[in-house]
């Protein structure tokens, strides 16, 4: 029984996938869940997903593929990361995992253990870094990847060629073309499947192409861009963090609220006490200014954020003990909390307190 709740809306999940479809056309789509479905729920977001019927579901690891196909999922499952280890390549196979190879190591690897593996039951994509140098072989290495993954007995169909964008969250798309462009030279006749666009430049790089685009931010209403607001994308928030004041209370001119003394009363002032704070995910960055909500009337934190409590400005906002605290969500963009904290809506929602997320009321 938790002061701080975590609200979890499947129904703005499935919206935002279809916002997706329409910017897609007819490509397919890789919903991405990863890190516990963006912090919403591996399960949660994954199932919902799935009731709106997306092509497919993006993980970052096998475990996490793993827990897909034992909770029942069907549709295809892409490991971003790859297999690493022979006992992730045996549970990927087992379980008919896509399998990404982003570096040299994993095709020996398979090499190794593909007599032993169930035949043709790997989907195989090579990534290809075309400028983010961040995972992936470089293009002179993927002719060689192709042939060695097209005569592996493991693999099953044409092998898939994918990347990655840098900086497809930026107004100037010059950076995004320049990949797009090293993408279709290395890929050029390429008789498997493509994927190259994230949400951003699903959104914002009409000229990207692929056969399968994999959303991830989009999906559960962030904004993907360092621009803008998700709300002109038809972007609804998935995640709705709400509280409650614990205590309201009036602080002379001139005395220091909270650790630090950081904030001092520029006046006499009502200052409100939210049962929210580190230990739930708030971020303990965010600045005096930081939006937040009380009775959907929008104020500020003032002072250091503690562990499970936040100071809140009640000057101009009636409110008394017990009135709703929203921290971000659906009254509140969770992305103007993270641009006022220095972060991103991904890092907001990713740490909320497990508690919380198990906790969680789902709306469907």
């Amino acid at each position: 029984m938790r002061r701080a709740r975590l609200l979890i809306d499947t129904r703005a999940m499935r919206h935002n996938l279809e916002v997706a479809r329409d910017a897609a056309g007819t490509r397919s789509i890789f919903a991405a869940v990863k890190a516990d479905g963006y912090g919403h729920g591996l399960l949660t977001a994954a199932r919902a997903f799935s009731k709106a019927e997306t092509d497919g579901l993006a993980v970052a690891t096998p475990g996490e593929g793993i827990a897909l196909r034992e909770a029942g999922l069907s549709e295809r499952i892409l490991v971003l990361q790859g297999a690493l280890t022979t006992e992730e390549l045996e549970a990927a196979a087992a379980r008919s995992l896509d399998l990404v190879f982003h570096e040299m190591a994993q095709l020996d690897l398979l090499e190794s253990h593909a007599p032993s593996l169930p035949a043709g039951r790997i989907r195989a994509w090579i990534k290809v870094d075309t400028g983010m140098h961040r995972e992936g072989l470089v293009p002179e290495q993927v002719q060689s990847a192709r042939d060695r993954l097209s005569v592996s007995p493991a693999v099953g169909g044409t092998i898939g060629l994918m990347t990655h964008f840098a900086r497809a969250d930026e107004p100037n798309g010059s950076a995004t073309d320049e990949q797009i462009e090293t993408f279709r030279a290395v890929g050029r006749d390429w008789s498997g499947e493509t994927s190259l666009c994230n949400s951003a430049a699903l959104l914002g790089a009409s000229t990207a192409g692929g056969d399968w685009v994999r959303p991830g931010i989009m999906l559960y209403g962030g904004n993907p861009f360092i621009f803008g607001e998700a709300a002109q994308y038809r972007l609804q928030a998935a995640m709705t963090l709400k509280t409650v004041l614990v205590a309201v209370r009036q602080v002379p001119r001139g005395e220091p609220i909270g650790y630090g003394g950081r904030f001092v009363a520029p006046e006499s002032m009502p200052v409100g006490l939210a049962s929210v704070g580190y230990g739930d995910g708030y971020p303990r960055h965010a600045p005096d200014g930081t939006p937040i909500l009380v009775n959907g009337q929008r104020s500020q934190v003032i002072g250091r954020v503690s562990m499970d409590l936040v100071t809140v400005d009640l000057r101009g906002i009636e409110a008394q003990v017990g009135d709703e605290v929203e921290c971000w969500g659906s009254g509140l963009p969770i992305d103007q909390v993270a641009q006022a904290a220095g972060t991103i809506s991904y890092e907001l929602m990713c740490q909320v307190s497990g508690q919380l997320r198990s906790e969680a009321t789902i709306l469907d």
